[in-house]
């Protein structure tokens, strides 16, 4: 799932700071850096998670989910689908 997931995502991170942030204060001269280095860790641990899970058992939990899904739909709206 990983590499499908670099695959689709491209370049894009999960967390992305603004650039708009007046250097005001320590604080916020530094807080891109400082949540760039949190994104870094957060995207690693979500990347490391996704390399341990496989396609087919991802597909059967979405299929799973899908059906517990289901199951709290109305009947009118179950045939709709």
């Amino acid at each position: 799932m990983r590499d499908l997931y670099l695959a689709v995502m491209e370049d894009k991170r999960i967390l992305v700071a603004r650039d708009d942030i007046p250097s005001r204060c320590r604080i916020s001269a530094n807080i891109n850096a400082f949540f760039a280095e949190v994104a870094t860790d957060a995207e690693t641990a979500m990347l490391d998670t996704l390399g341990r899970r496989n396609i087919a058992d991802s597909l059967a939990e979405l299929l799973r989910l899908d059906a517990i899904r289901m199951k709290r739909l109305p009947i009118t709206a179950n045939a709709a689908e």
